[in-house]
């Protein structure tokens, strides 16, 4: 009876084990993401977005037009709540649009919330696309009129 119990305590500790460990959110943040949004006006706005330790690209398609990538720096810090922040700024000296709030359930999901706009990016296994990737035209400047997801 002790070898059954011991078979079986072993058992449930492995399979309880073998799940995806949760990461700390400043862990959580980096890797590809994805996110499709309609709150710019109503128009449909594919986003791709890789974050490294301190660096982002992001990929993003307005309405029917082709990708463009944008990339830059991000930082990740808590507010006096223990909320987490993040903010960016691209390479051509470009603030982001706003201060994100970031929240994350999982190391799959992470919600970033700024001025009552909510977007939820879902994790890309594989990266991202290589249509994205090799279709997308890159901007290195603020000059455009394109607006900026982030």
């Amino acid at each position: 009876m002790k070898k059954i119990l011991y078979i079986l305590a072993t058992a449930i500790c492995l399979l309880t084990s073998c799940g995806e460990k949760e990461l700390p959110i400043p862990e959580r943040i980096r890797g590809d993401w994805f996110c499709e949004s309609t709150s710019l006006n109503s128009t449909k706005v594919s986003v791709y977005v890789t974050f490294t330790q301190d660096s982002f690209t992001l990929f993003q398609k307005i309405g029917e037009g082709a990708y463009r990538v944008y990339q830059g720096t991000y930082t990740l810090d808590t507010d006096a709540s223990g909320a987490y922040v993040l903010t960016g700024q691209y390479n051509d000296g470009t603030p982001w649009g706003a201060e994100y709030i970031l929240e994350s359930t999982s190391n799959n999901v992470i919600t970033l919330t700024a001025e009552g706009i909510t977007e939820t990016y879902t994790r890309v296994s594989g990266g991202i696309p290589a249509e994205v990737r090799n279709s997308a035209t890159a901007v290195k400047s603020s000059a455009t009129e394109e607006v900026r997801f982030l």
